[in-house]
């Protein structure tokens, strides 16, 4: 089935056969990687596939996005790390519950680096910075005391820069290189600013990761798998192909419009979707997600000419702007995630429907240049 709106894992997940026995390995070398790909590209969903996939896997999942200060980030860390010695919410009980955590912290042979954690955690004057690092060593502690390794998804990192100063990653790199029971996993979806943490040799964590750059989905594989899942139904979707095509692989949103094609049938007993009935579920997807579309050329209002060259681009024209405010425009878009770079002078929008909504007169996206086959 198709679906949509969270991480999808098990036997609702549409394998990248490319991609998957590379992920793998990585994992069961503990070897630490990161992969980089636009929001909506599933980063999130391939990953908790595989770790959810093998019960012998010990992991944790943070989201930086979610956190608003580097202090939360430690907190969220910290908490993880003890519920894998079986104690949870250990920061709520060291201000609610001591007896009972002091004597389960004895059991498990955690006291000392509790006894460190619980001194910090009531500084009045923390250094934050020092805590999240300090977080980072309990989850490898308590990996050590258990002897396991523990897999380590940080998803949306380079927020962390929105969250610290720019010092957190020497900071960072230096504590976790020396984490042998670990295997760190991050994901970001700026990916400029992911390739600047992870790529360039003055970076602090240049060399630390394996680098994935997550590409659209496959779009034979989700055809054959699509057309699998429609067969069942007895259901014939005309130029299906050609849609995955003209959605370029672009994952969630060639799922949503597969799901919505999918419910229309089963709701009302259709066996054939013909090219008109495809269109019209195109449109309405597309309109569907137009709050987000909104989202993003909001974001793009926020800096000067930035809509105008993302209009251009979208519409292969040239933009009127001198070759270094284009530039510095370029560079902007890219670090908010919009476009992407694919040779010299030449860039792509990362979101597909955003991309055919800036091509439409008047935004009217009833208008699209959708071939019927």
């Amino acid at each position: 089935m198709f679906k949509t709106g969270k991480p999808v894992t098990s036997k609702d997940f549409i394998d990248r056969k490319k991609h998957l026995p590379l992920f793998k390995t990585y994992i069961e070398e503990n070897q630490s990687f990161m992969i980089k790909a636009p929001r909506r590209f599933g980063k999130t969903s391939i990953i908790k596939h595989l770790l959810e996939s093998n019960p012998s896997y010990e992991f944790v999942y943070i989201d930086i996005k979610r956190v608003s200060t580097i202090k939360s980030l430690a907190n969220n860390i910290i908490n993880e790390a003890y519920k894998i010695s079986a104690i949870d919410n250990f920061l709520y009980k060291v201000k609610n519950s001591m007896f009972d955590l002091l004597k389960s912290l004895q059991k498990f042979k955690i006291d000392n680096i509790a006894e460190i954690t619980i001194k910090m955690y009531e500084k009045d004057d923390i250094d934050e910075v020092e805590y999240f690092l300090h977080s980072l060593d309990v989850m490898n502690t308590i990996a050590i005391k258990k002897n396991i390794n523990i897999k380590f998804v940080l998803d949306e990192f380079q927020d962390i820069l929105k969250i610290s100063s720019n010092d957190v990653l020497d900071k960072s790199r230096s504590v976790m290189q020396h984490h042998k029971n670990i295997t760190y996993i991050f994901l970001g979806s700026i990916e400029t600013i992911m390739t600047k943490i992870f790529e360039k040799k003055s970076s602090a964590f240049f060399h630390f990761a394996s680098i994935v750059d997550l590409p659209p989905l496959d779009i034979d594989e989700l055809y054959i798998y699509s057309k699998r899942v429609f067969d069942k139904k007895s259901i014939k979707v005309h130029s299906l192909r050609y849609l995955l095509e003209y959605l370029g692989g672009h994952p969630d949103y060639s799922l949503q419009v597969l799901q919505k094609l999918y419910f229309i049938s089963i709701a009302n007993n259709i066996k054939e979707l013909k090219e008109k009935d495809v269109y019209t579920v195109l449109i309405e997807v597309i309109q569907s997600n137009q709050a987000y579309i909104d989202e993003l050329i909001s974001k793009a209002k926020q800096k000067k000419h930035s809509l105008d060259v993302l209009y251009s681009i979208a519409n292969n024209e040239k933009s009127k702007l001198d070759s270094k405010s284009l530039y510095n425009v370029h560079c902007s878009l890219e670090d908010m995630g919009l476009i992407k770079k694919i040779a010299l002078g030449e860039y792509i929008i990362n979101d597909i429907f955003l991309k055919l909504y800036l091509r439409q007169k008047n935004n009217d996206v009833e208008l699209l240049d959708y071939e019927y086959r």
